[in-house]
């Protein structure tokens, strides 16, 4: 065990998480703003339906993400507790093979969807006038979708292995190409839809290749090792498939409600969702980076038989959750329109009327959310992958579907607008109740 690993079984645990929790938060944010970068853009200057052709396209990104998320996921919270126990070639063997494994799962990703992204474009809520734009943005960005999973995958591990600051340099640093590129090529040479998949594509690839350094220098405890097989990794990454479930359900119930709005307000009302979508992202990414700091930080004690220590994180993350659920809300009540605004700059525009509308809804899911994300990722540092993926599938999967399946035939608009707080509400419920229920084995062993 190095410093690092030594530091998050003894240090201050209020400093620690805030040590963790607040560059991944920052650099999260940072890495997300390469896709609500292009949103912005898009808005600005390509005009409205290029703005709902994305949201369209956004959820194939989610099924190669999810993959890519599991096996990190998983392979990190088990790297973490190898390192916890001082076990650091097994920790090394997990790290290795959860990356080739990503590169092998990417590149076949990338063969499928190259070739028929039209295809899953029109099964997805995609029309005659958008799915050609959405299908053009995919076959022009999924390319770099390789450097996109291996380079975020690169940043767990780093955090895993003590380095929170250097992974959110590299994520940093690839936001911020992708925020000047996208300028060049969409505001300033014109290029649209095509110059802001290549700006992504390029930041991606500036991250990943960071990273990669990083680990060649083999600054920390983990490095890249000779394996003979891939044997044990599906095990592995089945602590990491709540995180899997999490990302394509988040896809899918953004293609099942592109399709209802499509039903009842045309392009417009994708377009508006679209706007919603992007802040409700900046809010998730928030919540998500949080729940995520916690993962090394209760792997490696738990690893290490610090019970009494995973039990303070938890209870930290979660009132961090709390307060920046409530301030979310306040932000969002208080700057509807200038947030709106940011995505349809049209502001008599039905798009933006219906976007406003949406927002004075969906804030009330933000009350909740966030302690669904830290429960859940507890789950999941504590090897507990069965509760983990049942919090994570209500929450993106069956409870959203079954709210946008159900409100909008009795409720109009107003349902499609209120199923997304419904769900996180119910999700609450009973993501507190299985805590309730599991948490005498978990934090009094």
């Amino acid at each position: 065990m190095n410093k690092q690993q030594s530091d998050i079984t003894t240090l201050n645990e209020i400093y620690l998480f805030f040590k963790y929790a607040l560059p991944n938060i920052f650099g999260l944010l940072i890495y997300s703003s390469a896709g609500i970068v292009d949103a912005v853009f898009i808005g600005m200057y390509a005009g409205e339906l290029n703005l709902a052709a994305v949201n369209i396209a956004n959820p194939v990104f989610s099924f190669v993400w999810g993959i890519s998320i599991m096996v990190t996921i998983g392979g990190a919270v088990a790297a973490g507790k190898y390192l916890g126990e001082k076990q650091i070639n097994k920790a090394c063997h997990i790290f290795t093979k959860s990356i080739v494994t990503i590169a092998l799962l990417s590149a076949l990703v990338i063969i499928i969807f190259y070739f028929f992204a039209e295809d899953i474009i029109k099964k997805i809520g995609g029309s005659d006038i958008t799915t050609p734009l959405a299908a053009k943005y995919i076959e022009t960005l999924i390319p770099f979708i390789f450097f996109n999973t291996i380079g975020y995958s690169l940043t767990v591990f780093a955090r895993v292995d003590g380095f929170p600051f250097t992974a959110s340099f590299a994520i940093i640093t690839g936001a911020v190409t992708n925020v000047i590129l996208d300028y060049i090529f969409i505001a300033v040479i014109g290029y649209g839809l095509t110059g802001a998949a290549v700006a992504t594509g390029i930041s991606f690839t500036v991250c990943f290749l960071i990273m990669v350094i990083h680990f060649l220098l083999r600054k920390g405890v983990l490095k890249f090792i000779k394996i003979k097989d891939l044997k044990g990794i599906i095990k592995t990454s089945f602590n990491g498939f709540s995180e899997f479930l999490n990302e394509i359900s988040i896809g899918f119930t953004m293609a099942l409600f592109n399709i209802i709005i499509m039903k009842y307000a045309y392009e417009e009302g994708v377009a508006a969702f679209a706007a919603i979508n992007y802040l409700m992202w900046i809010a998730g990414t928030i919540f998500y980076g949080t729940a995520d700091a916690l993962n090394p930080l209760i792997s490696t004690n738990y690893g290490a038989g610090n019970f009494a220590r995973i039990k303070k994180f938890l209870k930290i993350g979660i009132i961090f959750s709390s307060v920046n659920g409530i301030l979310l809300f306040i932000i969002a009540t208080l700057f509807d329109e200038n947030l709106t605004g940011l995505f349809i700059t049209n502001k008599d525009s039905n798009s933006f009327i219906m976007a406003v509308e949406f927002m004075s809804f969906i804030k009330w899911g933000f009350l909740f959310s966030g302690t669904n994300m830290i429960l859940s990722a507890y789950f999941t540092a504590m090897l507990r992958p069965k509760e983990s993926s049942v919090i994570a599938v209500l929450d993106a999967l069956i409870l959203p579907s079954a709210m946008i399946l159900t409100l909008p035939y009795i409720l109009g608009k107003t349902g499609i607008y209120i199923a997304f707080p419904v769900s996180e509400f119910i999700t609450l419920l009973f993501a507190s109740t299985l805590f309730m229920l599991s948490r005498k084995f978990l934090l009094k062993r």
